[in-house]
């Protein structure tokens, strides 16, 4: 295996929630859905008490105009768009992405690999760029979609496949709350997940980046029921277990001793964890015996963002690639989650 990541580039949502804020608006939301004003306060307390706090988010991206105001009259997709509305919006903001990624004066890549898990276009987002910028169609688009939060790493093993390409991540996460569903668990999503936008490149030559040296996936066994992401008349709705956290760490010191192997004694060795929630970053610390050190970069990730779904990693390969003390030769090991469960890793070498 011979490929190199680099060439980060983020492209930040259009709205910058600070995180209580948008609390008070999901509280506000619920309780128009619920057409009790007396319920207003419930949920407030609701909210607070699930995503304020030590290490937890202080503020994530949205790109619906939907979220800087409480005019219900004025809103595009909420309280109750349908997933056809829902999905017009995504093909719009995830093709502006795109062209912002892909200007005029920027060449398109031989391979292009799109990942989402929040919307669905044919053709796609990235088709469209390819079919309005090239009248040959050279740039071949492959669709990494629906894997949810791990898939970053099989977008690179594609990649590598291809001898290598660009990959750009596309989650619109905020299209898909909704204000009717009031048990706990759909509060905890809602508080949890934001939109994030990034490309990299997966390079088959030598350069300065984070080189591939193994990429690996596991799927727990009887987990099946943990995690969803299932499509609704309104939208994508998720379901979150309490249980994943422990089902995740109870598999993950096997998982990670197979992906050290290739490290030898005596080097730097940092963590990007797939930020799901602070519950995870920390039991996952725990169970690796990690020092703050080591994992920081996804806690930042995670406080300044939200939970990117598949864009969050890479947000955390971004943070570790613009830190100076990630030193030359430093080993970079990454894990994410998603339905299965499925555990993605990768063993990375920072080559400055």
């Amino acid at each position: 295996m011979n490929t190199t990541l680099s060439d980060f580039q983020v492209i930040r949502p259009e709205f910058e929630l600070d995180q209580e804020e948008n609390l008070h608006w999901l509280a506000a939301i619920h309780t128009k859905a619920s057409q009790d004003p007396a319920t207003h306060a419930s949920f407030l307390e609701q909210f607070l008490k699930i995503g304020t706090g030590e290490h937890k988010i202080r503020k994530r991206g949205a790109s619906l105009t939907d979220f800087s105001h409480q005019d219900w009259d004025k809103m595009e997709v909420y309280p109750e768009a349908g997933f056809g509305k829902r999905g017009e919006v995504f093909d719009r903001v995830a093709t502006d992405i795109l062209t912002q990624f892909y200007p005029e004066e920027r060449p398109l890549p031989a391979h292009l690999i799109h990942v989402t898990c929040t919307g669905y276009a044919a053709p796609s987002p990235a088709q469209k760029i390819v079919s309005q910028r090239q009248a040959g169609a050279t740039t071949t688009v492959t669709h990494a979609y629906h894997m949810g939060c791990y898939a970053s790493i099989p977008a690179i093993r594609m990649a590598v496949g291809f001898g290598g390409g660009d990959i750009v991540h596309t989650e619109i996460c905020s299209l898909h709350l909704n204000p009717y569903l009031h048990r706990t668990e759909q509060l905890v999503v809602q508080t949890l997940f934001a939109d994030g936008f990034i490309k990299y490149t997966a390079h088959s030559q030598e350069r300065p980046g984070f080189k591939v040296v193994a990429l690996k996936e596991e799927i727990i066994p009887n987990s099946l029921d943990e995690m969803h992401w299932v499509c609704k008349d309104w939208g994508l709705q998720m379901k979150l277990s309490r249980d994943v956290p422990v089902l995740i760490t109870r598999a993950l010191p096997s998982f990670v001793a197979k992906l050290m192997t290739s490290i030898k004694p005596g080097n730097d060795i940092y963590f990007a964890i797939h930020p799901g929630g602070p519950r995870i970053i920390n039991q996952v610390a725990k169970i690796l015996e990690l020092k703050s050190s080591q994992f920081e970069h996804s806690l930042k990730v995670l406080q300044n963002y939200g939970n990117m779904s598949s864009a969050t990693l890479p947000h955390v390969w971004q943070q570790l690639w613009d830190d100076p003390r990630v030193k030359n030769g430093s080993f970079i090991i990454s894990l994410a989650f998603g339905p299965g469960l499925t555990l993605a890793g990768g063993l990375f070498q920072c080559h400055r």
